[in-house]
């Protein structure tokens, strides 16, 4: 607003209010060299300038996070990692190497660090930060596509810890690499983790992160996780997003894909109040695939967004997305896309699609695919559905006795199966199929 002397005062949020107060308090604490402070204060400059992204911000248009944001969780203590170390497995038999960050920070203790392939290293963020590591630095500077993302610019503010996983060429993970993210404690806590991945050329490797919480409490996490592949590489990454039905969940993903190199990437999102998961990737090399997939469960009055943008920045490279939500009582799902194509990507093929099934009168779907396409020589399209159950299938299941609750579950696997049968790691999938099937057993109680 303007008063009479031309004056400009900025109206800020109690949440707003608490960042602005808190990043000057927490700064010396937070890990990292000089190099690393001048890269946080750029970003909380930008943050200040910009405030909490709202409704009139055309990204954030469906998710208003100023409004949907009124606290500011207090920063997260230290966990007990008894109670951390009782959690159940998120994904029961995957054979996975886990890595636990508890409250913000990678706990050695309760994490599997022995026994690394040659040519593999896991470490903390934190003491790459603090040694200004040359490589860690250079992967935390947003890739063009995300370079205004306010998320992105306060996890960089107020990061304090994550792994840094690297793969040397050639070299070949045996068992999948989990990073559990865990908030420990009874009452709201807020973090900031950063997770750096660097696969090397030829390298393979499956990535899976969880987020949950020993308590149901209204946790505020924010996590990113860079992914760099080099040429030839293949990487398989999901993230399954478990946080209590309190929560808010900003998760993060940018790749970066070297020539002749695969990606594909997987996002569940099952847990929390207001949920929002970014994936920001470029295509750097040519003759590369990527895969991008999502599937959403959401019922009362949850929020889950997904938003995409998919840069085809060399010849001849493939991206295929496809996400689809299922969505109950008064819940609200978002799906915005974008591929860019630029004039020199020419032979690119990029498919996108979302559809939306909505189970009840108050759901809500909002979808927004985009192509901005400058090359001439390419294949593209996108697509967008939202309905119902279709009733000439479900009468067919009823006209054989089948009930209609069983009939109904049995058409919304297979439904979501299109999007999760394309995971490759066969304990997530089941994980999957079992997490619907108790979500669908509880709306029917």
């Amino acid at each position: 607003m303007t008063d009479t002397m031309g004056t400009t005062t900025v109206l800020r949020t109690p949440a707003e209010e608490a960042l602005l107060k808190r990043y000057p308090a927490e700064k010396a604490s937070l890990p990292g060299a000089p190099a690393v402070a001048d890269l946080r204060d750029g970003a909380f400059a930008a943050f200040e300038k910009a405030g909490l992204p709202h409704r009139r911000v055309e990204a954030w248009k469906y998710t208003d996070l100023r409004a949907n944001l009124r606290t500011i969780a207090a920063p997260a203590g230290p966990p007990d990692h008894e109670r951390v170390r009782a959690l159940p497995p998120a994904v029961p038999g995957d054979g996975a190497r886990r890595l636990v960050v508890a409250n913000g920070r990678l706990v050695p203790e309760l994490s599997d660090l022995g026994g690394l392939e040659e040519g593999v290293t896991i470490g903390s963020l934190a003491e790459a930060l603090t040694h200004a590591d040359a490589e860690v630095l250079a992967a935390l500077r947003p890739i063009p596509e995300a370079a205004d993302n306010i998320a992105l610019s306060v996890n960089t503010a107020f990061m304090t810890d994550g792994v840094v996983v690297r793969v040397a060429d050639d070299v070949a993970l045996a068992r999948p690499i989990e990073i559990t993210h865990v908030i420990d404690g009874e009452t709201a806590a807020a973090t900031a983790v950063r997770n750096v991945f660097l696969i090397g050329n030829g390298a393979s490797a499956t990535l899976i992160e969880t987020t949950e919480a020993t308590y149901a409490a209204a946790h505020q996490t924010n996590i990113v996780s860079v992914v760099t592949l080099g040429d030839e590489a293949q990487v398989d990454h999901i993230r399954l997003q478990l946080d209590p039905l309190e929560a808010v969940s900003l998760t993060t993903l940018t790749v970066e894909i070297g020539a002749k190199a695969r990606f594909e990437t997987f996002n569940a999102a099952l847990g929390a109040a207001l949920a929002r998961a970014q994936v920001y990737a470029r295509f750097n090399g040519a003759g590369s695939t990527g895969a991008f997939r999502g599937a959403t469960l959401l019922s009362g009055r949850r929020h889950a967004d997904t938003t995409l943008v998919v840069t085809h920045d060399a010849e001849g490279c493939e991206s295929r997305e496809l996400y689809k939500a299922v969505i109950d009582d008064e819940a609200k799902s978002v799906f915005q896309g974008r591929i860019n194509v630029p004039a020199h990507a020419q032979k690119t093929d990029a498919r996108m699609m979302t559809a939306s099934l909505l189970l009840s009168e108050g759901a809500e779907a909002y979808a927004k695919p985009e192509l901005e396409i400058f090359a001439d020589d390419v294949q593209c399209g996108h697509g967008a559905t939202c309905g119902a159950l279709d009733d000439d299938l479900l009468f067919y299941m009823l006209a054989r006795g089948i009930p209609k609750s069983e009939a109904e579950k049995l058409l919304i696997i297979a439904y979501l199966g299109e999007a999760i049968d394309e995971v490759h790691n066969e304990a997530v999938r089941d994980m999957l199929i079992h997490r619907i099937e108790d979500w669908l057993e509880k709306r029917v109680g």
